[in-house]
This record gives structure tokens, C-alpha cells and sequence, in this order.
């Protein structure tokens, strides 16, 4: 196995740019996942890996043999030291694996909703990668069908969407593409588009969300576009107090967990 001492290896220069510029994703059609669970996470969505970088002196020979060959993996695995381990990594306190992965870039008009009454989340120019990924999180954990990143404001292999999905982005049907796109693909399926908006809106637990439904939600500093705001039904969750918004990925998860609410009573 090759072992890798200094951080002036072309590898960890590699690592390092795959890390922090979305040129070097895009151009490589690869990104970086950090830590035993979430590596484990894309090897169960069927993401593909070639390398896998591991610290003898954060995990143990024996523990990370006995981890790997749970996965039947084609991976070209290095062993690093400590230092660049450190270089390599965004996050502290991860349990010294990092691999790169190579992307799916699945296409929106490949896909067909399973059943009628599909549940999806259509975000416009989401521009931080910490609220992309925590809607991916919920996201999963409220059973949404398919996540539509519309004219993306961020990469969705940023590895901070990575890091705060805690998983989801494995687990969550992800798509990227345009709004025309988008709007089409829902009015082709028929399924109903809820804008969220505080203009001319409906209290979000007037909607009728037990048939099909997306929810539109907007950028952070700008809100959903006149583009959305035509052709959908506006609703808005009722703010009590002195601040007028919410976090986009709060706001989508009260959202979300309508629908859950309305279709299990």
C-alpha cells in the first residue's frame, strides 16, 4: 500500500482543490466525502470511489480493514500520516478516512415519480451550502421524493453541503437544472406548486398537501423570483414576532413536516 508523508504530494494538492474550488469538482466530475459514516452512506447509494485516504494514527489498522471490506470496492487506498491527513481535511473531527468520489449528475427528464401523489422540494438559487445541505437532511428524514436544485446559486458537491446533510445528500434523490425546466417537468406530472412567499399567500396549513405537491422556496437574500411567483399558490408560515422571515432550510422543514401531518391523519 503506498503511504503519503508530505503535504507537498500531488495527491493532497489534488484533495485539497477538490475540497475548496467547484471549478475542480466540475472539471474532474469528482468530490470529496470525509468520514466512515458518510463514505459508507454513498457506498450504500451506489456512489463509486477511486481513493480512499486513510490516518493509521486516528483509526486503527484493524478497525479500518474490518470497515473496508464490508464494501465490495475497486478504490485505490493510500495511507497518509497525520499531518497531511489534517491538510487534507475540512473537518476536525472526522475518524481519518477521506475518499473521492466520482459524481452521478442524474438528469431530471430521467426520472418518473413512483406513485401519484410524489412529495417534492423545488429550492431557486439556494446560495449557501450549509442551508442546501440541512434541507437535505430534512429533506430525508420527511420522506421527501426528489430534491430540485433550480438555477443553483452553489455547487451541490460543495463538501459543506456534504458535512451538514449528515448523510441526506446520499439518501435524497437530487437533481440540478433550470426553472423553466423545473416548471415544466411539475405541470407535465400535474403535481400542484405551493410558492413561498408573504405576498398574497395562504397560511401553510390551509394547503391541501395530501396530493401531489412541491414546495417552491428561495434564495436567502432575494426570496423566489416573479418567475415562481406566477402560476403557484403563495402560502406563508405566520411570523408572531418582531423578525418578518426564517432560515430558508427552518422554514422548508415546517413545510415539510406539514405534509407529513396532513397525510398520516
Amino acid at each position: 500500500m503506498k503511504h503519503i508523508s508530505s503535504v507537498q504530494n500531488q495527491s493532497v494538492k489534488r484533495i485539497i482543490e477538490l475540497q475548496s474550488k467547484a471549478k475542480a469538482r466540475k472539471e474532474s466530475n469528482c468530490f470529496t466525502v470525509e468520514g466512515l459514516r458518510e463514505l459508507q452512506l454513498a457506498f450504500m447509494a451506489d456512489y463509486e470511489a477511486t481513493h480512499i485516504y486513510w490516518c493509521p494514527d486516528i483509526l486503527t489498522d484493524l478497525t479500518f480493514k474490518k470497515w473496508i471490506s464490508k464494501f465490495n470496492l475497486n478504490s485505490i487506498i493510500i495511507s497518509v500520516s497525520i499531518e497531511v491527513y489534517n491538510k487534507m481535511v475540512i473537518r476536525s473531527s472526522t475518524e481519518g478516512v477521506i475518499g473521492i468520489l466520482k459524481q452521478k449528475n442524474i438528469k431530471l427528464e430521467d426520472w418518473q415519480p413512483k406513485n401519484n401523489c410524489p412529495f417534492l422540494l423545488v429550492l431557486e438559487s439556494i446560495e449557501k451550502p450549509g442551508n442546501l445541505g440541512a434541507i437535505l437532511r430534512t429533506a430525508d428524514a420527511s420522506g421527501v421524493d426528489a430534491v430540485i436544485v433550480s438555477d443553483p446559486h452553489t455547487d451541490i458537491y460543495n463538501p459543506n453541503v456534504i458535512r451538514s446533510s449528515v448523510g441526506g445528500f446520499f439518501s435524497v434523490l437530487t437533481f440540478v437544472c433550470e426553472n423553466k425546466q423545473t416548471k415544466d417537468f411539475l405541470k407535465n406530472f400535474k403535481i400542484n406548486i405551493y410558492a413561498a412567499s408573504l405576498q398574497k399567500s395562504i397560511k401553510h396549513t390551509d394547503g391541501d398537501f395530501t396530493k401531489a405537491t412541491a414546495f417552491v422556496m428561495g434564495s436567502e437574500a432575494k426570496g423566489l423570483s416573479a418567475f415562481w411567483l406566477k402560476e403557484s399558490t403563495a402560502i406563508k408560515i405566520p411570523m408572531l414576532g418582531h423578525v418578518d422571515s426564517l432560515n430558508v432550510s427552518v422554514a422548508t422543514a415546517i413545510l415539510a413536516y406539514e405534509v407529513v401531518r396532513q397525510r398520516k391523519s
